[in-house]
């Protein structure tokens, strides 16, 4: 009995020992500030705003300019739903509109040119200004895109001398330049539009720099006159000439590999021109000359017939936050909303649908990679100016195997002595355990210690030390700093609760005011401030310039939830779980299956709708005003009918009422593939992966009804999970359930 007392005595402290939190170290004074080159791109508007870049970021009137760019592809997204899809991308925290020009949608015939209907490029450029959207073209002439022939007309893929300065190709590259400067003229940033950018070729990894000179030589002579220049950072290029700026990308889930791939290195905060599995370091040009910036986020990946999987959106976010963390200075999606190709024009093997799992889907529904993913956008707009004159310090021995889940993959951006520690636990295709860790940051005069943290699995955080708030210094918290606010002398911080973490933070003793800290435990040590959440989410105080400061908590479903917006032109924070759609007069908000609506709004007092009630306050959201807007209950007037177990036919929902935006077919099937149909034409296709297919069905004609078939599944398929393939042969082809829901809708007026 005493042996065994004694085996559990050591594996209880054994226990412990595991328990006990790491200490991790970064020093922050090993390398000194850089000095930025000047790149000589920039522009004026007429409105007096500049854009200018440096080698290490892109400015604004001036200043640091952190930009947020997202794809859609005008000819894949219906042109009655491109000003509501640009809404829905600004929503999200995006700043500037990437759309591919692609040669073969517009010169249809040799020398026979289209730009009307969903080609019609100047219309979308117009609506991205309507709604302050900046807009950046992919021009090509190559472009691919899971376009057929990488977007070439088939004469141009005949040509021998296609992607390169043969005579006859550039000739013809002259011609599509000029259409595209005829579509354009007079909706570049200098002329008081919104193009500040353009791409030339795509992925030139093999060819001759002298024709990306070419290609820009024969643009401007087009007149086509961005700000800024871009090529994909795996092209080959003239790095002295300056005269374009690569720009990254990579993908965690990759549709091209079997199953969509496995771990990658996307994860690691390394620091590569394009990171794939065995590229990790390699870098083809001189980093320091350049901005640090992507064009490529993968936040979703085009499956095709042979290859499926699941974009999980903790792991977009991940990647992204790695991406942040490694030095970007300018987030570029591929894609952000997704699309449908064109009948006759997308690439062999690949299905109708270009959905791509974006943020925003096929049929403009957001995901929850759209939330997730805005709550970095939003860390992203508000710190940004401070993020970008950030270098990136690696730890003594940084993690560099993807397998590795034991050790922290760490790393911190920094200047002077403040900064973020980016902490990430979160790989694709491998299952993470929690972390107990401490942080130390060791700068030139002081080192911080912060308090004892679990991270949990599959999720990431940011941490902020010596971060200054009016004149008011923080020096660490256990929490993700989210959004800032700032109205005249008050500022709010919001910050992201981690999971499992009571928020912990320290304050400067010098920096504030004495204050009482009602719900916060509190001691002084070491010239800090140090507080720990009791009971309360939110804190306020004074500094000593006389700002009030308040910090409030949010739990990660409040931060999901949250849209950052300017109302009555004071910053704002609107908490709401449904979509929230901002305009200029109008909020408008949408939510399946739910017909009330409430909304938050920070700060209190606000009284910023024409429309609404406020509702009494609540003693738990005493910092917010809350509005209640309940909506009449509609039932879909939607029926299924199946000729065989293969096919269902949909008749379509008559008019809507108007609190109704949408209905959303659910569709959860087995097999292969499920094709849309309406009256016999191939409209969009869906490839199994084991999650249901929704589908609005507001864009179909009421004409006639909407048929569903399934394709019997193919046993080359990869990337499925086993148990469902097996219920598939088991079960065979069918439909297991067709359920409609309807997307409510409800219209917050802005007051003037």
């Amino acid at each position: 009995m005493l042996k065994i007392k004694l085996i559990v005595l050591i594996l209880c402290i054994f226990s412990l020992a595991q328990l006990k939190a790491q200490v991790y170290k970064i020093d922050i004074f090993n390398a000194p500030d850089k000095q930025p080159l000047n790149i000589p791109m920039s522009a004026k508007a007429p409105d007096g705003t500049t854009l200018s870049a440096n080698s290490q970021y892109f400015e604004k009137n001036g200043k640091p300019w952190f930009p947020v760019m997202g794809e859609m592809h005008y000819n894949r997204v219906l042109p009655q739903d491109w000003e509501k899809e640009i809404i829905k991308m600004k929503s999200g925290g995006l700043s500037v509109v990437a759309t591919y020009i692609f040669w073969n949608e517009h010169e249809t015939a040799k020398d026979v040119w289209d730009w009307k209907g969903n080609k019609d490029l100047k219309k979308f450029i117009s609506l991205c200004q309507k709604h302050h959207m900046y807009v950046w073209l992919r021009i090509g002439p190559w472009s691919h895109g899971e376009q057929l022939n990488g977007g070439y007309p088939d004469w141009i893929q005949k040509m021998k001398g296609h992607r390169s300065n043969d005579p006859a190709y550039i000739k013809e590259s002259i011609k599509l330049f000029n259409q595209i400067s005829q579509q354009t003229k007079g909706l570049y940033f200098s002329q008081g539009g919104p193009i500040i950018g353009t791409q030339l070729e795509n992925e030139y990894a093999s060819g001759q720099a002298e024709h990306i000179s070419k290609l820009k030589e024969i643009a401007q002579q087009a007149q086509i006159n961005p700000v800024y220049w871009s090529v994909t950072a795996n092209t080959v290029f003239d790095d002295k000439k300056m005269e374009v700026i690569p720009l990254q990308g990579s993908y965690p889930y990759r549709g091209w590999e079997k199953g969509g791939g496995g771990a990658t290195k996307d994860f690691l905060y390394g620091n590569d021109q394009w990171i794939m599995t065995d590229a990790l370091g390699k870098v083809f040009y001189d980093v320091n000359n350049f901005p640090k910036g992507l064009c490529e986020q993968g936040c979703g990946s085009q499956m095709m017939f042979a290859n499926r999987f699941v974009v999980l959106p903790e792991v977009v976010e991940a990647h992204l936050q790695n991406q942040i963390g490694r030095g970007m200075n300018l987030i570029g999606y591929y894609m952000f909303h997704g699309g449908t190709q064109t009948p006759g024009l997308k690439e062999a093997g690949l299905p109708e649908s270009y959905d791509f799992q974006s943020p925003i889907s096929e049929f403009g529904l957001l995901r929850p990679s759209y939330k997730y993913l805005k709550v970095l956008h939003t860390f992203v707009n508000d710190f940004g100016t401070d993020l970008a004159v950030m270098q990136v310090y690696e730890p003594k021995n940084p993690v560099r195997d993807e397998m590795d889940t034991k050790n922290l993959r760490y790393v911190a951006r920094a200047k002077g002595n403040s900064g973020f520690l980016f902490l990430g636990n979160t790989q694709v295709r491998v299952t993470m355990p929690d972390k107990t860790v401490t942080m130390q940051v060791n700068l030139p005069d002081e080192t911080i210690n912060f308090p004892e943290l679990i991270l949990k699995g599959q999720t990431t955080a940011i941490l902020p030390f010596n971060l200054k708030v009016g004149s008011a210094v923080i020096k660490y918290v256990t929490a993700q700093p989210f959004a800032r606010l700032i109205n005249g002398k008050n500022i709010t911080l919001f910050f992201q609760q981690l999971p499992g973490v009571k928020p912990q933070l320290a304050l400067a003793r010098g920096t504030v005011n004495p204050n009482s800290f009602a719900g916060w435990e509190s001691q002084i040590k070491n010239k800090e401030l140090q507080l720990r959440a009791n009971n309360k989410s939110d804190l306020s105080f004074s500094d000593t310039n006389g700002n009030k400061i308040t910090l409030v908590f949010l739990t990660r479903k409040q931060a999901e939830n949250a849209w950052r917006i300017q109302l009555k032109n004071q910053d704002a924070l609107l908490i709401t779980a449904a979509d929230a759609l901002a305009e200029n007069d109008k909020i408008t908000l949408q939510q399946t299956g739910q017909a009330n609506f409430r909304l938050m709004v920070y700060p209190r007092g606000l009284n910023a709708f024409t429309n609404q009630k406020l509702q009494p306050p609540a003693q738990t959201n005493a910092l917010f005003d809350t509005y209640q807007q309940k909506t009449q209950v509609y039932i879909p007037k939607v029926s299924v009918h199946y000729p065989k177990k293969e096919t269902a036919v949909i008749s379509l929902p008559p008019a809507l009422p108007n609190n109704v935006n949408d209905v959303i077919l659910n569709v959860s099937y087995l097999g292969n593939a499920c094709k849309i149909t309406q009256n016999d034409k191939y409209i969009t296709d869906n490839l199994y992966n084991g999650t249901a297919w929704e589908i609005a069905l507001k864009r179909f004609s009421k004409q006639s009804n909407v048929e569903l078939s399934l394709i019997d599944w193919d046993n080359k398929t990869t990337g499925v999970p086993a148990n469902l393939v097996e219920e598939i042969k088991i079960k065979g082809t069918m439909f297991k359930s067709i359920k409609a829901e309807p997307q409510y809708q409800t219209v917050f007026t802005l007051k003037n």
